[in-house]
């Protein structure tokens, strides 16, 4: 069984999540981010996605949790997601990887007004919000 290793980035601003939708295959959106690049550190890795996906730039980061969970997409996958609380400067300008972004409000989430992978919507924002980070 194939384990990636995906470093992850909650921006909140104004009380609203950033999240991300890739190519038109996807339906979902999920937190920016990405895989870890052999010899790359996590940081490097945050600093990497934020600027390729959406040309922001990493200004600071606090882990926040790791969640291991079935890759989307992909069979039989699993993925190690470390998951960063992080500041940015810039405002979002996606790349050719990233199709769509959304600034999902608390009540846009319990309404469940966008399609999210199981992940994000299961677990990465309901302790979120149980902490007190997304309200």
């Amino acid at each position: 069984m194939e384990q990636k290793i995906r470093i992850a980035a909650i921006i909140i601003k104004d009380n609203k999540l950033l999240l991300v939708k890739g190519a038109d295959k996807y339906k979902e959106y999920w937190t920016p981010g990405g895989k870890l690049e052999p010899g790359e550190t996590e940081i490097e890795c945050l600093k990497r996605e934020l600027m390729e996906e959406l040309n922001l730039t990493l200004m600071s980061h606090n882990f926040f949790r790791e969640y291991r969970t079935k890759t989307a997409y992909q069979e039989n996958g699993m993925t190690q997601n470390k998951v960063y609380i992080v500041e940015v400067s810039g405002n979002p300008n996606p790349s050719r990887e990233i199709t769509n972004y959304v600034w999902m409000s608390k009540n846009d989430f319990q309404n469940d007004k966008y399609p999210l992978l199981s992940a994000t919507k299961d677990k990465v924002i309901p302790d979120l919000i149980k902490e007190g980070i997304f309200q």
